[in-house]
């Protein structure tokens, strides 16, 4: 549910137009003048800011602007809200970085186009930006384990191509492909000694070794947004096990998200088909007999089923992706 900040020093002008927005479906927080709504800032995270201009103790104008130029705010929407007549007013807002403008007294279809549309641009402006992340960080995770450039790349696709023939809308299906990349972000805290061992791992290695699962999502999980909060929760559940011995949590069977089962499998096959310091790469026929021996124990068999079902559709992502 999108939450938008309403600040207007009028209670009645703050009733009407939440009321309009809970009816369409928004949360609504409340601030009667600037200073207020800097504070509700800096505690709760919005989508969107509606700001009249004209109040007590910090108008709009000053708000605008500090909302603006602060980096943890500047990226919010925000509408000014001004009489229809007051060009001059419209006009320094927009200077300021208002995004929109609605004027009063508003028309209420034009007042809940011009929210919508507003949410939707700035939810469109954030994933971009966060696209940019998560390429960057994946690549960084990439060159820290010395794996081949489109491993990750190819789990995102693979992962994507499973969860849409599981029935996953199209949005879903998109974050998975953006955010399953990240799913080994936790191992640039791994020691290299560990990470980059030629070897098996000992016991007391293994152990170091399995941290990056909560690594990452303690990464990942810094700031919520869709996007990011799917990438946290992928590091954080890809290592769990259909029975219940995987880690860190010992999750079994559906207590593991669907997100994190689906890259538990395409990592393994992707890995399994490619060579690694520690092991030479399998072939197409003894990577698939792994897959499904561990179907029911290590994997959801639901999705090795797909898997096999749909194999050289997969194969064919592999080859359009390989790393020559």
């Amino acid at each position: 549910m999108p939450k938008v900040l309403l600040c207007d020093d009028e209670l009645m002008n703050r009733k009407v137009a939440s009321k309009i927005l809970k009816k369409e479906g928004f949360e609504v927080v409340e601030a009667e003048n600037g200073l207020e709504a800097l504070e509700v800032l800096e505690n709760e995270s919005v989508e969107l800011i509606l700001m009249d201009l004209m109040m007590p103790e910090m108008d709009g104008y000053e708000a605008t602007s500090k909302i603006k130029t602060n980096p943890k705010t500047a990226h919010i929407p925000l509408i000014i809200i001004s009489a229809l007549s007051d060009r001059e007013a419209i006009t320094r807002g927009l200077k300021l970085g208002a995004n929109e403008y609605i004027s009063k007294p508003f028309d209420i279809t034009e007042f809940i186009l011009r929210v919508k549309n507003a949410v939707k641009m700035g939810e469109l402006q954030n994933n971009k930006n966060e696209k940019d992340i998560i390429f960057i960080l994946s690549k960084a995770a990439e060159y820290r384990d010395n794996e081949t450039s489109m491993h990750t790349v190819r789990v995102g696709e693979m992962a994507a191509f499973i969860g849409q023939k599981m029935g996953l809308r199209h949005d879903e299906v998109e974050l998975l492909r953006l955010s399953a990349p990240m799913h080994d972000m936790g191992k640039v805290g791994i020691e290299d000694a560990i990470l980059l061992k030629p070897g098996k791992l000992t016991d007391e290695e293994f152990v170091k070794m399995k941290e990056h699962a909560q690594i990452g999502y303690n990464i990942l999980s810094q700031k919520k947004t869709p996007l990011l909060s799917l990438a946290a929760q992928i590091a954080l559940t890809h290592h769990e096990k259909y029975d219940g011995s995987g880690y860190p949590k010992g999750l079994s069977c559906d207590e593991i998200p669907i997100s994190g089962a689906i890259v538990a499998v395409v990592d393994v096959f992707d890995a399994l088909l490619s060579e690694r310091p520690y092991k030479k790469a399998f072939s197409l026929e003894k990577t698939l007999s792994i897959i499904q021996e561990g179907s029911g124990n290590h994997f959801n068999p639901k999705i090795v089923d797909l898997m096999m079902q749909n194999i050289e559709s997969i194969k064919k992502i592999r080859e359009r992706l390989s790393d020559s």
